[in-house]
């Protein structure tokens, strides 16, 4: 992704799904994606097309290396994103928002 405001507007959703899924992620390092992916960590951000090449030649040539990024990746996704975690927090929110309201 180039670094546009339309860009940096976009939700990673197929970043969310990948990594929900436990597959390593390859992303470019604009907008949320910074936030999401935790360079080499659980995926790898990459800027120009030879960073490109060489994180999908990681993965390709590393399985460990592409099963840590992806169990990595997994459990961030389950910790920020799974939607009982959420429902519970929004649940706290409304309650503490409309009890001062009562």
């Amino acid at each position: 992704l180039e670094d546009s405001n339309w860009c940096k507007g976009k939700c990673a959703l197929k970043i969310i799904q990948y990594m929900g899924l436990g597959i390593p992620v390859v992303s470019s390092p604009v907008g949320v994606n910074k936030e999401i992916v935790d360079n080499d960590k659980n995926g790898f951000l990459a800027n120009s097309e030879k960073e490109w090449f060489d994180c999908i030649s990681q993965l390709i040539e590393n399985k460990s290396k592409r099963s840590l990024l992806g169990d990595n990746g997994r459990e961030k996704i389950k910790q920020y994103y799974d939607i009982k975690l959420n429902v519970i927090k929004i649940v706290k929110f409304y309650r503490k928002t409309f009890s001062k309201n009562i």
